[in-house]
């Protein structure tokens, strides 16, 4: 025992030597007044050539459509919309009285602007939400203008959840001036109407923002936040405890266990929020024995999933099986079984007395934001006695894509994002034969009935018509499942009570406007 505290006390003592030498390296040019600094995984800012330039946990950029901070559909930039013509024709009202950060008018010449570039970008690679113009607006024809602050999104067919596609990143609006028309590249940083506008930036290292003073809402509170890059998490925990940043923020801003080490000492605390990330255990279905429907559901019932989140999410997710996130407006309550009797029972008559060996991938920056060692190793537990003996390979982020991308594993643990609320989109990319899961991680999975409901859907022009195959769709999920859901995510955030207030957990990011120092 004595050993284990000291050794804990030795690896504590590390971490926060490597925070003092945090500042040999990280000098920014210019120190603005009062700043408050917090960090992210990642570059939440990656610049020009990303579809959106930052993310929206920046709010420097606003949607026409987004959600509260509940998780609930609402108004931002667009004040009404209705379908109208059997929800092939949607009219929206836009908010009057906007300007972008450099005093251009938003109104309905900047929204065609807008559905022109993303006509011409077509697909455009980002870290948050790839940008797919086919699959985003899936049946959209053109846009068109009635007056200074109405438009009307003109598509080929039905669409009763054309609002629910629009959500966040879908309809972000950025300032005409600020983005090349032909290649969708962005040219300046004048580029949002948010309550932030960007001031200083260094790829994968920090990005400034400023109050925007001009904003037509409530004005953020703070006049300057810095956000940092640290992509590891033992680095951005002896941050914290150095009180070099103040607040963690984006998806596993800080892992677990870590989490845990910080909320013991009370200068910290944890604001939380359910988010749109399902955790998943991808299955290759291409290869014997995943690719018998009998083996995936045999791994899926082997999961105390209740287990799973209290010992190696602690707290930070809840028990899910459903692939549609709790988020999703058109979600429905599922019973979570785990039953490793029938588990064994299904993996006999698959394997028929043979052992299997499987490799399970982890990417590395999952290891920075989850626990997916030790969730490898309860699955590697688990699967034995299934028959499956589980080695674990750990993968920088091109090695696992580029392996997944030719379908050269067996498992791999990872996230799985709710882009918008349509249920189209999850559905279309799990289910369907030419969905992303198939064509980009050559998953190998086919579901006759799956197929065939999906088709259904387009000649349906009422969200009544189209509920009981969403419902059915959720089921086959679970009878059939393309992937595993382990869980939903929730947006768990680390700060400084001490220094700051205001810092509440959103659905995806913080409220970064209500932060200010105590």
């Amino acid at each position: 025992m004595y050993l284990l505290k000291y050794c804990k006390w030795i690896w504590i003592i590390l971490v926060l030597w490597i925070a003092g030498g945090l500042l040999l390296f990280y000098n920014p040019k210019t120190q603005y007044n009062n700043e408050i600094v917090l960090a992210t995984p990642r570059d939440i800012a990656p610049g020009p050539k990303d579809p959106y330039y930052i993310s929206s946990i920046g709010m420097v950029w606003e949607p026409l459509i987004g959600v509260d901070s509940d998780g609930h559909i609402a108004g931002v930039l667009a004040s009404d919309w209705r379908g109208i013509h059997d929800n092939k024709d949607w009219v929206i009202s836009l908010r009057p009285n906007v300007t972008f950060h450099d005093g251009t008018p938003f109104n309905a010449d900047a929204v065609l602007k807008n559905a022109e570039r993303w006509q011409n970008m077509k697909t455009k690679p980002s870290p948050f939400y790839t940008f797919n113009y086919k699959v985003l607006y899936a049946g959209l024809t053109s846009v068109e203008k009635i007056d200074d602050y109405t438009v009307v999104f003109h598509l080929d067919k039905p669409d009763p959840v054309f609002p629910e596609r629009l959500i966040n990143f879908s309809s972000a609006m950025f300032n005409p001036n600020s983005f090349d028309i032909t290649t969708g590249d962005f040219v300046n940083t004048n580029i949002g109407t948010g309550p932030f506008k960007i001031v200083d930036r260094q790829t994968n290292q920090y990005v400034v923002l400023q109050r925007n003073d001009q904003y037509y809402g409530e004005k953020a509170k703070s006049e300057f936040i810095r956000i940092r890059t640290i992509p590891s998490a033992e680095t951005r925990y002896a941050a914290l405890k150095a009180e070099e940043i103040y607040g963690v923020v984006d998806i596993g801003a800080m892992t677990p266990a870590l989490s845990l080490e910080l909320l013991g000492d009370s200068r910290f605390a944890m604001s939380k929020n359910r988010n749109t990330l399902n955790q998943v255990l991808t299955v290759n279905q291409s290869n014997w024995p995943f690719s018998d429907t009998r083996m995936v559901q045999a791994l899926s019932l082997a999961i105390d999933r209740d287990i799973l989140i209290q010992q190696y999410f602690s707290g930070q997710a809840r028990p899910n099986i459903n692939i549609l996130n709790s988020l999703n407006p058109f979600s429905i309550d599922l019973p979570i079984t785990r039953d490793m009797g029938r588990a064994k029972e299904l993996s006999a008559e698959v394997l028929q007395g043979k052992r299997v060996q499987a490799k399970l991938m982890i990417p590395q920056y999952g290891l920075n934001r989850y626990s997916y060692k030790e969730v490898a190793q309860y699955l590697q537990y688990l699967y034995k006695e299934l028959g499956i003996d589980i080695s674990i390979v750990i993968l920088d982020g091109s090695a696992f894509s580029k392996l997944s991308s030719q379908g050269k594993y067996d498992l791999s643990l990872g996230t799985m994002g709710l882009a918008n609320y349509a249920p189209e989109t999850i559905f279309n990319t799990y289910l369907a034969d030419k969905g992303r899961m198939n064509t980009i991680y050559k998953v190998g999975y086919h579901d006759d009935e799956a197929s065939m409901l999906l088709k259904r859907l387009d000649s349906l022009s009422t969200v009544e018509e189209r509920i009981p195959i969403y419902n059915r769709l959720q089921v086959i999920g679970i009878e059939h499942p393309p992937t595993i859901i382990l869980g939903s995510d929730l947006n768990a955030l680390i700060y400084n009570q001490e220094k700051i207030k205001g810092y509440n957990a959103l659905t995806y990011g913080v409220s970064l406007q209500t932060i200010e120092w105590r």
